[in-house]
């Protein structure tokens, strides 16, 4: 299978839509003859954000087969474990079973992405349990502080045993630092770290571990307006155009609880539509 590369009029059409213009979808539709796979994706991921479940499981399960038409895995693991979320949401469980069962017989018959025959099977068995995927895999839900975990002084100066020109005035030392709270340290010291390194790039692991000490401090609405920054910061959307959604919060159990509630994923769908200029079009 043939990885598609879509023309910029398509990618620019996919950045409208990111940035919340419903109108851009109806000029979307004009590339469902050429691009029915790549179109129908968009259109499932704006389903999933307004919680039209059934719609966007529907648009998926037309895709499912044509998953390897995008260079990189993140798509397909996005969607596949979106659609095991809302099979057991909508009690459509076997319909996604039989579609997965489906997909690792034509991975097998024609060679395909390995991974995702192995994906496959695990979204499958988390399905036949009736557990969410990852409920019982993770060391950020619920998240709880080691049981000897070290004061920020302490690790500092273990930080700057091994790095002596790292200073605490700049970025890279309280990033340092703050990863190192994450591991070792006090939930409260992290979380203070993460706030004076507001402002300052991160990679997105480092907002989900915010959310998870403020939860464990319970400091919800930070947690929340966290997620809000990791909406607009724009870093969900790394592996193709049609990422016009923030589809990764499926996969971190604290983002998805946000975004199965429609208070909560109102907010995270209007702070992703903001267009913070970080994000290179092209």
């Amino acid at each position: 299978m043939e990885v598609i590369k879509l023309p910029k009029k398509f990618r620019m059409v996919c950045y409208d839509i990111m940035d919340g213009k419903n109108e851009a979808l109806n000029t979307l539709e004009t590339f469902s003859e050429q691009f029915p796979h790549q179109v129908a994706a968009v259109k499932a991921e704006v389903a999933y954000f307004n919680m039209d479940y059934n719609r966007a499981l529907d648009l998926d399960l037309t895709i499912l087969p044509y998953l390897e038409e995008w260079y990189y895995s993140n798509v397909s693991d996005q969607h596949m474990i979106a659609m095991a979320i809302t099979s057991l949401v909508l009690h459509r469980e076997e319909e996604v079973l039989d579609a997965f069962r489906r997909e690792q017989e034509r991975i097998r018959a024609e060679n395909g992405w390995q991974q995702r025959d192995r994906y496959c099977d695990i979204l499958m068995n988390y399905i036949r349990q009736g557990q969410m995927p990852f409920a019982d895999d993770t060391k950020n839900h619920p998240y709880n502080e080691p049981e000897e975990a070290k004061s920020k002084e302490q690790l500092w100066k273990e930080i700057q045993e091994k790095n002596k020109k790292l200073t605490l005035d700049s970025v890279d030392g309280k990033r340092r630092l703050y990863n190192f709270c994450c591991m070792f340290g006090h939930a409260k010291d992290a979380v203070e770290l993460f706030e004076e390194l507001s402002g300052a790039p991160m990679a997105e692991s480092s907002y989900t571990d915010a959310i998870a000490r403020y939860l464990y401090l319970g400091e919800r609405d930070k947690a929340i307006q966290t997620a809000e920054k990791l909406a607009t910061s724009r870093l969900w959307a790394v592996a193709g155009p049609t990422q016009v959604r923030p589809m990764t919060f499926f996969e971190d159990l604290n983002l998805r609880d946000f975004i199965m509630e429609e208070s909560t994923l109102r907010k995270i769908r209007e702070a992703a539509y903001i267009d913070d200029g970080s994000q290179i079009r092209k």
